[in-house]
């Protein structure tokens, strides 16, 4: 019983380790309800690599895939600290005239020092070859240091710079 519990103490201060060196910022009031057990970590995916998969007939349609790869940066954007690999399936095509954005199930998977983390959820996309301008989306699991989270990812697009927000729930 001691050596799990000295277990679980040694790999939560893993994750808390890994979080700080990776631009950590301690919970704020932006966190929906400021509850205990919340951390949040701030990354930089800059030029964002987007390759469009047209399979069905031309243009977007159903089961078209958008392959992504991007650096990660810590939050100032000066320190390289990982990457981004992605895929999306186009799931709803906008090919009626009152829809806006075409629908994507995506799968994000972000490789940071001591492991990965997970993200998955749909994004809406005015233009297929083009990053969705914002997204919430569900961190899934994680390997290494990151087995085990669950929370919020959060991303807004700024130009060739997508600020990313992890919001662990804990």
């Amino acid at each position: 019983m001691v050596l799990l519990v000295a277990l679980v103490g040694v790999l939560a201060l893993g994750i808390m380790g890994v979080l700080r060196g990776v631009s950590a910022s301690p919970d704020n009031a932006d966190d929906h309800n400021g509850s205990e057990g919340r951390s949040t970590l701030t990354v930089l995916a800059k030029t964002p690599e987007i390759k469009f998969v047209d399979l069905g007939p031309k243009g977007p349609s159903h089961g078209d895939l958008r392959a992504i790869n991007a650096p990660v940066y810590n939050e100032s954007g000066k320190e390289k600290v990982g990457r981004l690999d992605a895929f999306c399936a186009v799931t709803d095509p906008a090919e009626e005239p009152n829809e806006k954005a075409h629908m994507a199930e995506c799968t994000y998977t972000y490789t940071l020092p001591g492991g990965e983390i997970s993200v998955q959820g749909v994004n809406a996309y005015p233009k297929l070859s083009e990053p969705s301008p914002r997204s919430v989306d569900a961190i899934t699991g994680g390997t290494g240091n990151y087995a085990g989270v669950r929370g919020e990812r959060r991303f807004e697009t700024h130009g060739t710079k997508v600020i990313i927000t992890f919001h662990f729930i804990g």
